[in-house]
């Protein structure tokens, strides 16, 4: 790692650069203009020699490999949870500053911006990056214990069909396009019918919901009361939806839990002058 460069331009790497996660990164990191002196775009095989663009620029995708890694100060790993498990078994270095969005399980430093302590920040690491439940869970419930005092809470998390990849969006497509033309449903990803549909999709969902468990204990702190998580997979392509039940200390009125939450930049509240159902 180059101390000056990374403070200027830093040479960074996608390690999975052709998922939902590594286009959006691309893409943000683009948009926001971020000083970059070098891209690595890297990816399986079966996607080397893809050409993808960045800041007006051809970029031609590389074999995920130790030596594709050298020289690079940032590596952002968003490919699958499967090739990053690959990736640690070959015993292959990570770079001296690695950020982790695979929820592959792997143990590094976790932080939320706003919450975590930034002590834990450094110019070197191995950082997990919550997982996105555990970000909107641990933003909301740190926000009403600061205020009113959490004593338990229950979520329903409904995860959409990106969360299985560029596989399970497709999939989701093919089983609509069927459904509304009276076509067979076929599922390789899913256990079943997910279009229009809700399924438990128990295995994946007891691993979700134990690392979304695990995330918050640490985001919040082990002393802070470990919220019910169950997580179902939706008919939806993209986006988390949540349904909290908290019991309070306090007991609040609707309105003044709504003007808690507004306090926050984080939060978007309804105008609208009709509260949600208890």
């Amino acid at each position: 790692m180059n101390q000056d460069r990374l403070r200027k331009s830093p040479n960074i790497a996608i390690v999975g650069s052709t998922s939902l996660l590594g286009k959006e990164l691309r893409q943000m990191l683009d948009d926001r203009g971020l000083p970059v002196g070098r891209l690595a775009l890297l990816e399986t095989e079966e996607y080397a020699g893809l050409l993808q663009e960045f800041a007006g620029a051809i970029q031609i995708t590389q074999v995920i490999a130790p030596q594709a890694l050298q020289d690079i100060d940032i590596a952002f790993f968003t490919c699958s949870p499967e090739i990053m498990q690959s990736y640690v078994a070959s015993g292959a270095p990570f770079p001296e500053l690695t950020i982790d969005l695979t929820q592959a399980g792997q143990t590094g430093i976790l932080f939320l911006h706003g919450i975590s302590g930034a002590g834990v920040l450094r110019r070197k690491g191995y950082y997990v990056n919550p997982h996105p439940a555990a970000i909107v869970l641990g933003r909301v419930l740190s926000e009403l214990h600061n205020k009113f005092a959490v004593q338990s809470a229950a979520v329903t998390v409904l995860e959409p069909a990106s969360e299985r990849g560029n596989a399970g969006v497709d999939e989701l497509q093919e089983q609509t396009v069927n459904l509304l033309n009276f076509q067979k449903v076929e599922n390789k990803i899913f256990r079943g019918q997910l279009a229009f549909n809700i399924l438990p999709e128990a295995e994946t969902a007891v691993r979700t919901e134990c690392r979304i468990a695990e995330q918050l204990a640490e985001i919040l702190g082990k002393t802070f009361p470990q919220p019910l998580i169950s997580a179902v997979q939706a008919p939806v392509f993209h986006s988390h939806a949540f349904s909290i039940f908290v019991r309070l200390l306090a007991a609040p009125p609707p309105e003044e839990l709504y003007a808690q939450l507004r306090r926050n930049t984080c939060f978007s509240i309804s105008s609208g002058r009709h509260f949600g159902s208890p």
